[in-house]
């Protein structure tokens, strides 16, 4: 990973020694996932402007806002008079976070793969900057439930189902994950294996080339109307395994891609999609309603 050339303020775990005991109280957001930290730790009142990619939960959509992720607004962050702002890694760009910096407003990267250890190092990292360091090690626990379930399933499969995962349909031209993405992370985690793993980034793919990767499942984001219907009729996979034996899923791309607190259980589910049998801790519950965020075809 590159060294951002322009001078940022990065707060390490361990050097909080210059906020205050009440941690950051203005906060300017970049990254969905960093927003639903920070509602999930209960302190939304902090927020003052959330960008484009914070859309859960719908509280989120209510406040004024920055831009987009990559594309910050200088002039949007500093009407809001932030005394921070916080950013997921892609926060840009470089030229405008550098803009607002020298106006003497705190600006922290958090530098955080998509990973599910850097879920609750990003965490930890969010509740010490707004000093409620306790909260923070009570989200923990709590989506540890998600990581044990998923634990737990994978001792007890067989079996990994080939997973082909779409961003998109893109009028008839599908985008999809290959390695060095959030949903290949997903597919792994769920105990599948991705279809493009040996593709970096996301492919679009022609008919002959989705046809030849033969999934067993295929997973899509659920943009639009009608998405499973286009995906089964589209020639690229109506002669796919997938697509045959009834195994096409939606999944809201927020709720499983963002990395925030949903996606471990987000992961969970997917497990059960793409797996006949993932059985599951008799305690365990989902916390999140699954009908809000993903669909399914008829056959399962």
């Amino acid at each position: 990973m590159k060294v951002p050339l322009f001078a940022i303020t990065l707060l390490l775990l361990s050097t909080t020694s210059f906020v205050n005991a009440d941690g950051y109280q203005r906060v300017a957001i970049a990254g969905g996932s960093i927003t639903e930290i920070v509602y999930r730790l209960g302190e939304e009142q902090r927020i003052v402007g959330t960008d484009s990619t914070s859309q859960f939960p719908d509280a989120a959509k209510n406040h004024p806002t920055i831009g987009y992720v990559r594309n910050v607004s200088v002039e949007g962050v500093l009407s809001l008079e932030p005394d921070l702002l916080l950013g997921e890694l892609d926060t840009g760009p470089p030229k405008m976070l550098r803009q607002i910096e020298a106006t003497g407003v705190n600006t922290v990267i958090i530098e955080k793969d998509d990973s599910l250890l850097a879920i609750n190092e990003k965490i930890i990292r969010v509740a010490s900057l707004l000093g409620v360091e306790q909260k923070g090690e009570e989200l923990i626990r709590e989506i540890q439930v998600d990581l044990d379930a998923l634990t737990f399933a994978k001792k007890n499969i067989s079996t990994s189902p080939r997973v082909l995962f779409l961003l998109s349909l893109s009028s008839g031209a599908p985008i999809a994950s290959g390695h060095t993405t959030s949903a290949h992370t997903a597919i792994i985690e769920a105990g599948g294996i991705n279809v493009l793993e040996d593709y970096k980034g996301w492919k679009k793919l022609s008919p002959e080339s989705a046809l030849a990767l033969r999934p067993d499942v295929i997973v899509v984001m659920n943009r639009g109307k009608n998405v499973l219907e286009q995906v089964a009729k589209l020639p690229h996979f109506k002669y796919t395994p997938a697509v045959i034996n009834d195994a096409v899923f939606t999944i809201d791309g927020g709720y499983l891609l963002s990395f925030g607190p949903r996606t471990p259980q987000a992961i969970v589910e997917l497990g059960t999609m793409i797996h006949s049998v993932f059985p599951l801790p008799p305690s365990y519950k989902f916390r999140y309603s699954r009908k809000q965020f993903s669909q399914q075809t008829a056959g399962h």
